[in-house]
């Protein structure tokens, strides 16, 4: 499993598992596209003793591995994630329950666990007040906010940041062709996101249209009103795309905060920039509707 960047967490993790000073539930938190996943797949395949499990179609992961994530569904022409139901938290705890296979360990990985319905939550938390001897829990997400305290309380909580820009080059060129990665401006590099330069990189057309969306919101007060508004609309029709575009749009801005030279500019950057996050914020743990959300922030500027 080839992982950029994050060497002191995952040595510690290894030393965690050579040591067998384990927890029964883990938090993996952090911005996205970092490596979070990986990292909690690579150290599931250590707990269950399949460290050079290689996926296959057939078998995606080790037997005593079992992952879960939220569907997405489009409704009127509106694509959102739906929460990760009671029932398929059921499902998973009760693989958990069962016996390992092949090693000590049956893990579950929880994959964007802030989509964790209410009831969802209840049942995991049951689970961790009354661990099993054999179970392992990963949370994994890039927002704590929608998680219960009771159940952050009861997790090793392991912070992921973004990878230096000079990690995320070696590991691609280990990963693909040079010249794949000569045509990725390095404005992206500078988001520390190592999984947003693969998929650039294996999905061409997809990273073209996302950027040309980028584009559009630096540029976002030198378009009409109408113009706002139908860029607003159009957002709205994919959600998990436009929070992946706001997630890259704030650091650039930052930047050109940093770079304002006049006191009065500076401050409305930094106003903006609270605003956005709000906006995010509302779009990752909200069902706000998104249209809505969009507007207002468009026509505040």
């Amino acid at each position: 499993m080839q992982i950029i960047g994050h060497h002191t967490i995952r040595a510690r993790l290894q030393k965690q598992v050579r040591e067998k000073m384990l927890s029964q539930g883990y938090l993996f938190y952090g911005p996205e596209s970092v490596g979070k996943s990986l990292c909690a797949q690579e150290f599931s395949y250590q707990l269950v003793a399949s460290p050079s499990f290689q996926p296959s179609q057939e078998q995606p992961h080790p037997l005593d591995v079992r992952i879960i994530r939220p569907d997405e569904e489009t409704k009127h022409g509106v694509t959102k994630k739906k929460n990760i139901s009671a029932q398929t938290m059921r499902e998973a705890l009760l693989f958990l329950g069962s016996f390992p296979i092949t090693g000590s360990f049956r893990v579950v990985i929880v994959e964007e666990a802030h989509t964790l319905s209410h009831t969802a939550q209840n049942l995991l938390l049951k689970t961790l007040e009354e661990p099993q001897s054999t179970a392992v829990i990963i949370l994994v997400t890039h927002t704590i906010g929608n998680i219960v305290s009771t159940i952050l309380s009861r997790v090793e909580k392991i912070r992921f940041d973004y990878v230096p820009a000079e990690d995320i080059r070696s590991g691609i060129q280990e990963l693909i062709p040079s010249d794949a990665v000569s045509n990725i401006a390095p404005f992206f590099f500078s988001l520390g996101r190592p999984g947003m330069i693969l998929q650039a990189v294996h999905h061409p057309e997809q990273f073209t249209a996302e950027r040309t969306k980028l584009e559009r919101l630096f540029r976002l007060s030198s378009l009409s009103l109408s113009q706002r508004i139908a860029f607003a609309e159009e957002l709205s029709k994919n959600v998990p795309e436009a929070i992946r575009l706001f997630e890259w749009w704030l650091p650039g801005l930052h930047t050109q905060a940093l770079k304002s030279t006049e006191k009065r500019h500076t401050v409305n950057f930094f106003g903006l920039l609270e605003k956005i996050k709000e906006t995010l914020t509302l779009l990752k743990t909200t069902q706000s509707n998104a249209r809505l959300l969009f507007e207002k922030l468009f026509l505040t500027l």
